[in-house]
C-alpha cells in the first residue's frame, strides 16, 4: 500500500481487513474473491502483487496456485510485517515504488495492484510502470475509486480535513482511456460493493444496520454484479497488447 498518511500501518490496515464488522468482512473477503477470479492464475505464473501491505491478498494468491510470486510495498513496516510473518516469501518482497519498480521489461505474466492507485497524486506513472514490467499478452488488474459511486462525495468531503492524505476518486470512463492509450486491451470492469463498502457508524448508530448485513450484503453483491459503474472500488483488468 502507498503509504501517505501516519495511520497506515500494518496494525492500522489488518484491524481495517479483519475487523469484526460484517460490512468490513464483506468488503475484504469480495477483494479477494474477486482477485482470484478476474486473474486467472496459472500454475508457475511469474505474478507480481503492486501495494501488498502485510499479506491479506497476497494469502489468497499464493493459496489459489502454485505461483512465482513477488510482492512490493512503499511502506518498510509493512513489507517488514509480511516477511516476518510468512519467512518463505521474504525474499520475493520488496520495498518499492509502484511509479519506479526495480523490474525488467516483461517480467511477470500477470501484475496485481489494488487499492494502491487512488492513494497516487500522479498515477498515470504507476500505470506506466505496472504495464512496463507486464509481458505482452500478460493480464493486469488493477482498481480505483470510482467518482460515480454515490459514496464518492462525502468521503472526498471527509477526506478534505486530513492534511496530506491522497484518495483520489476517478471517472471510469478517463480511467478507461488511460489503460488504453498505454497499451492495455480491456476486458471488463468488476465492482466490489455499492452500500455495504462504505459503512458508517457513529457511537451506537450504524448505516446500513448490523442486525440486517446478511440481506445488505447480499443485495449490494447482485447490484454490483450488474451495475459496476456504480461501485465505490472499481477493478479493471485487460491483457498488454503484444
Amino acid at each position: 500500500m502507498n503509504q501517505t498518511n501516519f495511520e497506515w500501518t500494518p496494525e492500522f490496515w489488518q484491524g481495517w481487513r479483519e475487523s469484526s464488522n460484517p460490512y468490513r468482512q464483506y468488503k475484504s473477503e469480495r477483494d479477494r474473491h474477486l482477485v482470484i477470479e478476474l486473474l486467472e492464475l496459472c500454475t508457475h505464473d511469474r505474478v507480481l502483487e503492486v501495494g501488498c501491505g502485510y499479506g491479506w491478498i497476497s494469502q489468497a494468491l499464493w493459496d489459489a496456485a502454485n505461483i512465482e510470486w513477488t510482492g512490493v510495498d512503499l511502506s518498510a513496516e509493512m513489507v517488514g510485517r509480511l516477511r516476518a510473518a510468512y519467512p518463505r516469501r521474504g525474499d520475493r518482497t520488496l520495498l518499492a515504488d509502484a511509479r519506479r519498480l526495480p523490474f525488467r521489461d516483461g517480467e511477470f505474466d500477470k501484475v496485481l495492484c489494488t487499492g494502491v492507485l487512488m492513494h497516487i497524486g500522479e498515477n498515470k506513472l504507476a500505470v506506466r510502470e505496472l504495464l512496463r514490467v507486464l509481458r505482452p499478452g500478460g493480464r493486469l488488474l488493477c482498481s480505483i475509486n470510482n467518482a460515480l459511486s454515490p459514496f464518492s462525495i462525502p468521503v472526498r468531503l471527509w477526506n478534505w480535513r486530513k492534511k496530506g492524505f491522497v484518495q483520489k476518486f476517478q471517472l471510469p470512463r478517463s480511467f478507461r482511456r488511460l489503460l488504453r492509450d498505454e497499451g492495455l486491451l480491456l476486458g471488463g470492469t468488476a465492482g466490489d460493493g455499492i452500500i455495504a463498502t462504505v459503512p458508517l457508524s457513529i457511537g451506537r448508530f450504524h448505516f446500513p444496520p448490523v442486525s440486517i448485513s446478511s440481506s445488505v450484503c447480499k443485495r449490494d453483491e447482485w447490484v454490483a454484479n450488474r451495475f459496476p459503474w456504480l461501485a465505490y472500488e472499481l477493478w479493471f483488468r485487460g491483457l498488454k497488447a503484444a
